[in-house]
Formats: C-alpha cells, sequence, structure tokens
C-alpha cells in the first residue's frame, strides 16, 4: 500500500491543500489541521472551552456555500485568506485576535450574517476541532472512493470527504475490517479506531458550494452503510510524506 496524497484543513469547513510531508504526533491529528472553528456567538465553544460538537459551529453539512471559498494559509506567518463569489476578499492572521476577527467578519458578509450572527473564530486547545476525539487522523481508501463513483455512474471529487490522508493498493471496502489493528506510514505507527461515518456535508460540491450528489442515499443503496474512510489514532510519531509505504502490523 501507498500513501497516495496528504491533505489538511486549517479551518473547519472551510477548504483545505494538499500537502507534500508533515509529522505526526502521539494523539494527535496533523499538524495544523481543523485547528480553528468558526463557533456560533453564544456557546460553549465560542468561549473556548474546549472539544465540542459541530452543532455548535458554522459548518458546511448546514452551509453549503462554504465550499465555494478558496482558501490559503501560510504556516509560517499564520496569514490565512480566501476569495469567495463576487469579489468577496478577507485576510488576517490567525494568530491575533484581530486576524481571527477579520476572517470571522468575512465569513459573515458571505453568509449573510447580521451582527449578532457573527461568528467567533476560536483556536483548538489540547486537541484540533475533530468530529472525534479518538481517531482524529481520517483515511480515505482511493478503491472504494472508485467503487462508490463507478455506483453513481459519475467522477467525484475526492475532497467532498475532507480527509487526511489518501491511499492506494488495497481492495475496495478492505478498510471496513481494520478497526482495532494498527498500520505504519513511514515511521508512524497509527492504530485503527472506527469506521467513518458520513453526513450530507458529503453532498456538497467542493468546487461549487451546490448539493449536487446525494452520497449517503447512494452509499446505502449500493452498499448497505454511510461509511466512507476510517479514523486512526497515532501511537507513534515522525515525519510522513506522499509515497511513503503503508504497512498493516497486525
Amino acid at each position: 500500500m501507498k500513501l497516495h496524497d496528504i491533505w489538511r484543513y486549517p479551518v473547519k469547513s472551510l477548504s483545505g491543500a494538499r500537502l507534500e510531508r508533515t509529522v505526526l504526533n502521539p494523539g494527535q491529528g496533523l499538524p495544523q489541521d481543523r485547528r480553528w472553528a468558526l463557533a456560533l456567538p453564544g456557546t460553549d465553544a465560542a468561549e473556548g472551552n474546549g472539544w465540542r460538537p459541530k452543532s455548535q459551529f458554522v459548518v458546511l453539512v448546514r452551509n453549503h456555500t462554504l465550499a465555494a471559498l478558496k482558501c490559503r494559509f501560510d504556516d509560517i506567518t499564520g496569514r490565512f485568506c480566501f476569495e469567495g463569489p463576487n469579489g468577496l476578499h478577507a485576510e488576517g492572521n490567525l494568530m491575533s485576535p484581530e486576524g481571527r476577527a477579520a476572517i470571522a467578519g468575512g465569513i459573515a458578509k458571505h453568509l449573510s450574517l447580521n451582527k449578532e450572527q457573527v461568528p467567533v473564530l476560536v483556536e483548538a486547545r489540547e486537541i484540533g476541532h475533530f468530529d472525534t476525539t479518538q481517531g482524529p487522523v481520517s483515511i480515505l481508501n482511493l478503491a472504494s472512493h472508485r467503487a462508490l463513483e463507478k455506483a453513481l455512474g459519475q467522477t467525484i471529487d475526492p475532497v467532498r470527504f475532507r480527509m487526511n490522508f489518501w491511499i492506494e493498493g488495497i481492495d475496495a471496502w478492505a478498510e471496513a475490517l481494520w478497526p482495532g489493528r494498527r498500520l505504519s506510514i513511514g515511521p508512524a505507527i497509527l492504530r485503527i479506531t472506527e469506521p467513518t461515518g458520513r453526513c450530507t456535508a458529503t453532498h456538497v460540491n467542493p468546487l461549487t458550494g451546490e448539493a449536487d450528489v446525494k452520497i449517503m442515499h447512494a452509499l446505502k443503496e449500493h452498499f448497505g452503510h454511510t461509511q466512507m474512510g476510517i479514523y486512526a489514532q497515532v501511537e507513534s510519531g515522525g515525519p510522513v510524506s506522499a509515497g511513503d509505504e503503508i504497512r498493516l502490523l497486525d
């Protein structure tokens, strides 16, 4: 098996970027992955009170047009910017309160929110703003993705699933048997925790922001479940690069 692609999403529900390499740390997700999130005002999440469920955030499953924003992030400077429809542009340093407020204000403008609805761009503390705390690294088997494409009769962008690692070299749905097992990617060792249950955010086209394919319905109809991918917990860290060999250890 090989690691085909590495993806990271600095702000939860906004667009991400492909990486050539990353470094894994025990118990953590990819560095800078979902480090920030757009908390709904008045929630515990907006107060920065640790990990909270996605119901307390501005997320793609409820705000499909977030996918239409094209984002860029610079690790060294912390500068984040995005462009949207009708010339919309916002930028700011995610390390500063002023920069986070500028980005949140741009999101509010894009979503046509009033002053009381402007989200609060919050930084994660102990672990990123993932949908789970028990396996913050997500893995997509591209063979399973292709099986779904064949069932649909059309191509779909794997980015739709917002997974960190895309892997090649195993049969479709083989990953469903991996929970509880360990695998190595380069020098890093990960333990598979559970399948990744999908939601209707996968219906949203990552280029247009339109809900154009009923992924959940297709998974259920053709494969009898609504899962795509698996979650993993990092047990032993190290540098990981696209093209690295992946081995099942037990």
